[in-house]
């Protein structure tokens, strides 16, 4: 019997029938591979933080925390959301139609580079740049190389290519970062340098994943095959705006308003707290192709629904860990006057966003499974409307906090407004569900109290080890087949 809209089902059965379990075990297991080179990439970067951020100083750190973010706002426009296209396409129509749309993604990512460089002197400057050049110059080209190593990986990611996969990856995450920390010492320490390093090693990425996907020439007889990757795709574009407005736009906000070393502080303290939702944005990619090849019907509600039951419980011990573990990350990743002491709350409230963030994403992937991608642009679109409209209201008296406030606000106002079009599907929490979130969050915002002194210290890490044994815990509880009882 189908539970009533809103209901909060128990979803053990569910994770526990054999198809369900089949499904959960592959994504725990085979695809976590592809999340062990991306967090090769993540603990790469966090080396490289503190030495960025000590070699560029916090005016010029803060600058290429800006370029970054319009890096991402092109990088979305540029890759006309055929990355997901390329994925459905895959599961649809085979890989031959699948590499025609790489051939549809590289021509996309250079026309919209190309206007983003023939218009950069109209809005460079209105966007607090000034003139059009250096580090901001390089994040356009930055961006459209960007744009087409996406649609590459998801492809690569469809035929369960790892090997193809991870030095694709590696070349634009890993090569990238040290190639960028070697310019900042032989050429400057400016943001342009940094830049022009993950430039020139995403270059090489796009030669690679080109060559390794086969792209194929679209023909006039192709056209049916562009414009239903486009009808899918480009609703997608404003939704991953929305999520970077959600993510990233604050930073244009505190920078008008605060200037560059408070986006250099807020820049530090989110991309610490903001670890788990780029997990889950890592996940959701990685795990599409198994959504897409389950379908929309029941089964796929069953595989979607005992996934975001898993999240759930993975994710109180992560908030916990990462909270408690705060100050101990940012006396390394910031120098003192970054500040980092007055960092902790506003990284506690980032991170606890990350359970409307998981609510979302579970809803989005019922969403495109059923080929609906204007409800999730609608709903990205409305909140991040709410994120600005709060930013502009809470950074005047807040500060950064402000901004961190308003970014887990928008997130649950998205999540909302996702379980509007998918009334009636298996999406209430269930209660065990609900608990892990709840306590979580609360002990997450809790920890912020904790001492900071060398006592307090010891006292966090000790915390922080108690909390990856109980990650371990309830990961291995989700790898056996009566995973939902652990």
């Amino acid at each position: 019997m189908t539970p009533p809209a809103g209901s909060a089902p128990e979803t053990a059965p569910t994770a526990q029938r054999p198809d369900v379990a089949s499904a959960l075990q592959g994504m725990f297991g085979r695809d976590s591979l592809y999340l062990l080179f991306w967090f090769l990439q993540v603990l790469v970067a966090a080396l490289a933080t503190p030495l960025a951020t000590r070699l560029l100083g916090a005016p010029e750190y803060g600058v290429f925390a800006a370029a970054n973010a319009l890096m991402q706002v092109l990088y979305v426009l540029g890759g006309l959301g055929l990355q997901v296209a390329v994925q459905k396409c895959f599961q649809d129509r085979g890989v031959d139609a699948a590499r025609r749309l790489v051939t549809l993604a590289l021509l996309g990512a250079i026309g919209i580079t190309a206007l983003a460089e023939l218009t950069g002197p109209l809005w460079s400057p209105a966007l607090g740049f000034g003139d059009y050049g250096g580090a901001v110059r390089l994040a356009v080209l930055w961006a459209g190389t960007s744009a087409i190593t996406a649609t590459v990986l998801a492809l690569l990611r469809s035929q369960d290519r790892l090997l193809g996969f991870s030095v694709v990856s590696l070349l634009q995450s890993v090569v990238a970062e040290v190639l960028s920390l070697v310019l900042l010492i032989v050429m400057a320490p400016t943001a342009e340098a940094f830049v022009l390093g993950r430039l020139v090693a995403t270059a090489a990425a796009v030669v690679v994943g080109v060559s390794l996907t086969r792209a194929r020439t679209l023909r006039l007889r192709d056209r049916d095959l562009a414009r239903g990757a486009l009808v899918f795709g480009l609703p997608l574009v404003p939704a991953m705006l929305g999520s970077f407005v959600l993510g990233a736009a604050d930073r244009f906000l505190i920078q008008q308003e605060l200037g560059q070393t408070a986006v250099a502080q807020y820049s530090v303290a989110y991309n610490i707290a903001a670890l788990p939702m780029l997990v889950l944005s890592v996940l959701n990619s990685v795990w599409l192709p198994r959504f897409f090849a389950a379908g929309s019907g029941a089964d796929g509600d069953a595989v979607i629904t005992a996934s975001r039951e898993a999240l759930y419980r993975l994710l109180a011990p992560v908030m916990v860990g990462l909270s408690v573990a705060a100050p101990l990350v940012l006396a390394v990743w910031a120098p003192p006057e970054y500040r980092p002491e007055g960092l902790l709350l506003v990284t506690a409230v980032v991170i606890v966003s990350a359970v409307p963030y998981t609510a979302g994403l579970s809803a989005t992937r019922t969403l495109l499974t059923a080929s609906r991608p204007r409800m999730i642009a609608a709903a990205a679109v409305v909140a991040s409307v709410v994120n600005i409209v709060l930013n502009l209201w809470w950074i005047p008296p807040l500060g950064i906090l402000g901004a961190a406030l308003a970014t887990a606000v928008a997130y649950s106002v998205q999540h909302l407004l996702l379980l509007l079009p998918t009334r009636g599907r298996p999406f209430g929490t269930s209660r065990t569900g609900l608990v892990h979130a709840l306590v979580g969050t609360a002990l997450a915002l809790a920890v912020v109290w904790l001492p900071t002194g060398a006592g307090g210290s010891v006292l966090r890490a000790v915390l922080a080890l108690a909390c990856l044994g109980w990650f371990w815990l309830v990961y291995r509880g989700i790898r056996s087949p009566k995973g939902e009882r652990a």
